[in-house]
């Protein structure tokens, strides 16, 4: 078991005390671990004994500061935290070779899909980022230019009938973003570049094979758990966003809602006439960028582990050469 001194060595390792707010949580981190050292000692037990991220604790310190904070959801507990760790890396194994989650975890991420279009440079990326920890342990990042547009921090977990699933805990943008959100809604054909980034995730969820999909709410975010601050350092509010894109409430789940894992699309009958051909070029893009992408997700699996994609999403069809992507009438 490790000593009271490691405890404390790690926690001056890890928030370099400069001045009180860093002395305090630095202080927290060493009471929290020393009154937790069995659980603790669970989670350094388990990443000794996970061989396709040797040493990950000593490559990512920071990231046992997961165990003695309030992040992930509302209240969590550091048993619900642990839990929720393991469960993730375990189910990472299950789903990616070991190549890849090296390259997620020790190296410089995976891109997904770049744009080929010259007047649309951008690309979708994946990678776990040490500072997004709070939400999961994986990151999704839409980027345009090489700077980032839209992310999700996600990570894997059990539900509770036992599916693996993926659980959303914050979609973020860039504090400046609005002129870029502009730029790229109107080159996208007017879909805005959330609901594009929405849109990957429910394939790369679709392409894995899993069926559910979990997204925080508002008053399950993080931030929540403090008392005296409550919610007022965070910014971004989700329930509308959520709403809109068919999520719902879960009889089980306190704090996400269950989110369709497909897009509905308009169909003909549905859009404006003088929207139609708008919407038309939106769906051929996506379709167009759909093919490409999911190759990179199977590129990405560990040997022997072929899923059956969980939706046939219109990404994953093939398509006549003269298919109509709003099912307009045949004349």
């Amino acid at each position: 078991m490790h000593s009271l001194s490691h405890f404390w060595r790690t926690s001056r390792r890890i928030y370099h005390p400069r001045n009180f707010s860093e002395n305090k949580r630095a202080f927290a981190f060493f009471i929290h671990s020393a009154a937790n050292r069995k659980m603790m000692e669970e989670f350094y037990t388990f990443f000794d004994n996970y061989p396709p991220l040797t040493d990950f604790i000593g490559k990512e310190r920071d990231f046992q500061e997961v165990m003695t904070r309030v992040f992930l959801f509302k209240n969590s507990s550091m048993r619900d935290r642990l839990t929720a760790v393991i469960h993730h890396f375990n189910i990472a194994q299950i789903l990616f070779s070991d190549e890849t989650l090296q390259d997620l975890y020790f190296g410089k991420g995976i891109t997904l899909w770049k744009s080929e279009d010259e007047n649309l440079p951008l690309d979708l990326h994946l990678q776990f980022l040490t500072g997004q920890r709070k939400e999961g342990f994986l990151t999704m990042m839409l980027r345009y230019e090489g700077e980032k547009v839209y992310q999700f921090n996600f990570r894997f977990d059990y539900n509770a009938d036992g599916h693996i699933s993926l659980y959303v805990g914050t979609l973020q943008g860039t504090p400046h973003g609005l002129k870029t959100t502009k730029i790229l809604t109107k080159k996208l054909f007017g879909y805005r570049p959330k609901n594009m980034i929405l849109y990957f995730m429910r394939i790369f969820i679709q392409t894995l094979g899993m069926e559910d999909f979990y997204v925080i709410t508002d008053e399950g975010f993080y931030t929540n758990s403090h008392i005296i601050r409550g919610n007022r350092s965070k910014k971004t509010f989700f329930n509308d966003f959520w709403l809109d894109e068919g999520a719902a409430a879960d009889p089980y789940e306190k704090f996400f809602f269950r989110m369709p894992i497909e897009e509905k699309r308009r169909t003909y009958n549905e859009i404006k006439s003088q929207k139609r051909n708008l919407f038309r070029k939106r769906y051929f893009l996506m379709d167009k960028i759909m093919p490409a992408y999911i190759q990179v997700i199977y590129s990405m699996l560990r040997p022997g582990f072929m899923p059956t994609p969980s939706a046939i999403d219109a990404a994953l069809t093939e398509k006549a050469a003269d298919y109509d992507p709003i099912d307009a009438p045949k004349e």
